[in-house]
Order: structure tokens, then sequence, then C-alpha cells
């Protein structure tokens, strides 16, 4: 009788395809909002068997790329549905654009899953130490995702631990990517225990080895991060936040006659409460809060003074203008407004997001009738990633909406920030998924730089997060509130801030002499 395992290896044709499809789609269901992790164990063993049943030569790597996409597609489709939404904050212009953004995207995000399984296949294994070289070439592939063509790192499979924080803290070792990489090692395991007929087990001699010192692996890391969150610090008690929620619907934002109450609401909800301490607070509005130019607003940036005070400085996301004509630019802006009413400074938003701030490829994409969803404002980039000194506050990094999706990418090495603010607008996400992964991404940053993040989203979710990925503090989709907070302590800086991603590489070397060399049988 055919087990399983075989059936699987035996599939073909639609069968095979749809089976990869399946397990992609159930994949995500591990990240937010589900945070299912165990789904792993069923859908990455199955990948396994697939790619054993692709075959050698060069059709094997034809039906192993099929495979990779047919995965890729069903794991991006599912995570990435909330893509449907920005299409219809302006429907009557862009919902026809609807289809081409939720299935486009994922299309096209799926080629790198099928460089991946190309690349495993060309590298397969009969033994054990396959399931190795499949954590490599998964996890390889997201980090060029999140770094080919401007990069988009979103849905990495290391997220799936922001449900699980013990073990996130692995990624201030080896960041988010790394994360991936052990994630996809141990899920994939039990693959080991149907290992083909007359397979070299090398260094794995028996089949339970490989599942056995993988979940030790995730164990141990889980032991040494709970021992990392037991000895977190305090809050500091130094500084007072206050993140302002206005939850203004998008459709709502940029209509000229809302310009009124949307001003109100934010004042409203800035000024400290009745009976308060007066102490040091740093107030954060969230991305484009303001509906108009606010550098532009003499009455504005004054009643802003009045409201704050001597000891209340405020960080508003703005638009901010520069020039005239054809030397007209719109940032997406950060300013830094203290209790006179003056702005001491300014961050542009340099990482745009595609179709929603900029079009790329434009001649080619306009000529078939593609815009970008906020037709009418034509955003520049910013110079680059900055920390704002302001004295009486910790330094700032300001990452403005999508910015924080970059490992790596989010505090100024030379001059290291001690709070990133993350200002955002997640009611282009939707009502649910998006803005949950997009909060569950910040956790990670935070955990990879050990420092606090304090997020003002627009709709939700905003939050203060301490270094170590835990929330503070959160005010829920669809609410209008404040957060008063205390900031959180920063830890001792982590060794992922000081090198990146060298680690994760040096980590998938290791992994490959240890395929290569344990294969040879050179290692016992």
């Amino acid at each position: 009788m055919i087990g399983p395992a075989e059936r699987i290896r035996s599939a073909r044709g639609a069968v095979r395809y749809g089976l990869a499809f399946v397990a992609g789609a159930l994949s995500a269901l591990a990240l937010a909002p589900f945070n299912a992790v165990p789904v792993l164990l069923l859908t990455f063993p199955v990948l396994v068997l697939l790619i054993d049943g692709a075959g050698p030569g060069g059709a094997g790597l034809r039906r192993a790329g099929f495979l990779g996409w047919f995965f890729g597609f069903g794991y991006f489709l599912a995570l990435l549905h909330w893509l449907a939404y920005p299409f219809l904050v302006d429907a009557d212009r862009f919902a026809w654009m609807m289809p081409l953004g939720v299935a486009v995207l994922p299309a096209g995000l799926a080629l790198f899953t099928a460089a991946a399984f190309v690349a495993a296949r060309a590298s397969w294994t009969p033994g054990p130490q396959r399931v190795i070289v499949f954590a490599i070439a998964l996890a390889g592939s997201e980090w060029l995702r999140g770094h080919m063509f401007t990069g988009f790192p979103w849905g990495l499979v290391g997220y799936a631990w922001t449900s699980v924080l013990p073990v996130a803290q692995a990624a201030s070792v080896v960041g988010s990517y790394g994360l991936s990489f052990l994630t996809a090692l141990a899920a994939a395991s039990p693959a080991a225990l149907a290992s083909p007929p007359g397979s070299a087990w090398g260094v794995l001699r028996r089949p339970a080895a490989m599942p056995v010192l993988s979940f030790c692996l995730v164990a141990g890391i889980a032991v040494a991060g709970s021992l990392a969150l037991l000895e977190a610090r305090p809050v500091t008690g130094d500084l007072r936040l206050r993140i302002v929620q206005p939850n203004v619907p998008q459709d709502q934002k940029w209509v000229p006659s809302n310009q009124g109450w949307i001003w109100d609401r934010l004042v409203t909800l800035t000024a400290a409460p009745p009976g308060s301490e007066m102490r040091r607070t740093l107030v954060l509005w969230p991305e484009s809060a303001v509906p108009f130019v606010l550098a532009r607003s003499e009455p504005a940036l004054a009643q802003v003074g009045r409201i704050l005070g001597p000891d209340t400085i405020l960080a508003a996301g703005s638009n901010r203008v520069e020039g005239k004509g054809a030397e007209r630019h719109v940032y997406n802006s950060v300013h830094i407004v203290n209790g006179d009413g003056s702005i001491l400074a300014t961050y542009d938003k340099h990482r745009l997001v595609p179709f929603g701030e900029y079009l790329p490829f434009r001649p080619l994409l306009a000529a078939v009738g593609l815009r970008k969803l906020t037709e009418g404002i034509g955003f520049s980039e910013g110079r680059a990633l900055q920390t704002l000194v302001v004295p009486g506050l910790p330094a700032l990094g300001p990452l403005v909406c999508y910015e924080a999706i970059f490992p790596g990418a989010v505090a100024d090495p030379v001059r290291r920030p001690g709070l990133l603010v993350n200002l955002t607008d997640d009611s282009w996400f939707g009502p649910y998924s998006g803005p949950r992964q997009h909060l569950a991404i910040a956790r990670m940053r935070a955990i990879e730089e050990g420092l606090p993040l304090a997020r003002a989203a627009n709709t939700g979710i905003s939050a203060l997060i301490d270094s170590y990925g835990r929330v503070v503090q959160s005010l829920g989709l669809g609410e209008i509130g404040v957060i008063e907070a205390d900031l959180p302590a920063t830890a001792h800086r982590t060794l992922y801030s000081r090198i990146g991603d060298l680690g994760f590489l040096a980590l998938l070397f290791l992994a490959g002499l240890l395929v290569r060399f344990s294969d040879r049988g050179h290692i016992l």
C-alpha cells in the first residue's frame, strides 16, 4: 500500500500544482492575524515531498519552478488579499484596477519562490539534508525579495513568531531573514522521516534526528528568549508619550469641506487631559494627519503652539510642498513642532509606495492605463534615512508608513535613535488583515534594533511597543482616542543592529557547508 508521503511525491499534473497552491494559501495562516504557526508543520513537509517528486535534470528544474510559483501565488494571494481595499477608496476611478492589484503583485512575488524551488532542486540531495537545502533556498529568496526592485519584504515566514515572543527574540541576533531560515528548517524537518530509499544519511543517521534536532533548536531559542524577556528593563519615566488616533476615513480625508472637523479632532485629542501632570511629552499624529499643508499655515501652527505649551513637542504627519510650477515637489513628511508653533525639524519619506505614491515603470504602465492611487499628488522622495535630534527628547528615528517593513533599514547606523517613531495611515490596508500584519512587522523592527517603537495610525492600530516587541498599550481599528504612556527603556544594543544581515548570510553559508560535507560523509 502506498503511504501518504509517496502519494504526494508521485502527484502529477494539476494535482501536483494544486497541492503547492493549497500549501501556499494555508501557510499564510501562520502569520497575522491568524498566527496559526503549527500549520507550517503540515505545509512545508508537503513542499519538500513535492520537490522530491519533481525529478532530475532540466525537466525536474522546470517542474520545481512551477511548484515554487504555485506555492508563492497561493501564499501571497491569501496573505495580501487586503490589497483590494485601496482600489475601493475612490472606486469610480480605480475599481477596474482591483483584479490587477490583487493578482498581479502576488504573481510577481511568486517568481521569487519559483527561483527558490529551482535553486533547491538544483542542489537537492536524497537524504534529510534536503530539508536544510529547502530552508536555505526559501530564506535566501526572501532576502532577495526584500532588496531587489526597491524591495518588498512583507510576509516573511519569520514573522509568524510575533505571536510567540520568546522565539521572536532570535531576530535580535539573526534578524527576520535568519528567523525565516530557522522557521523553514524546523517546519520542514518532518519530511526527513520520509526520505527516499537508498538515501545517504551522512551526519543524520536516523530519520528522526532532523525533526528532533530542529525542535530542540526552537526550544533552546524559546528558553533564551524567555530569559531575555525576564531581564527586560522597565519604563524610564523620563518622557510621556501621547499617541493620537483620529480615525478619519480615507475617502473623507482630502475633501476640502472636511478640513475643519478633521483639524478640530486632532487639536481636541492633542490637548492634555484635565488634571494631567506637567511633564515632558511627545505627541504623535499619524501619517498625513493634517488635511492641508501645515508648514504653510501660520494660524494652524500658532494654534498648535498654544495647545502644546512649553513642555510638549509634536511629531506631525503632513504633506510638504517646495517650489512652484515645474519645480514643485510634494513630500510625505514628519514635522517636529514645539510650544512656540515653530517647526524645529522635518523628515521627508524616502521610500515611496509603488502604485500608491509613485507609478513604477511609468512609460510602460501608463501606456496601458494604469495610474497611482494618489492621482493628483506627485510625491517626491526624501533624501535618506535620518535621525532627528530635538533638545529634551531622545533622538527620534522617523518611519513613515511602509518604511517600517524593511529589516536593517530603519535606524541610522551613524546617529542611532533612541526611539523609533512610525507614523502611518493604515486605512489603505482595509479593516482586518492588513493593519494587523503591519503592526506585527513593526514589532519585529523593535526586536531587531532593541529600540522602543511608538506607532500612530490614522484608523488603527496605534501602539506603543517596547524593545522586545511587546505591545505596552494599543488602540484598536476604528477607534478614536489617545494612548498615554511612559516611554519604555531601550534594550542593550542588539547584535543585529550592529552587523545587520551579515549574521543571516553567515548562517546560510554554514548551513550550506553542513549540507555539502555531511552529504559526502565527511561529518560523522
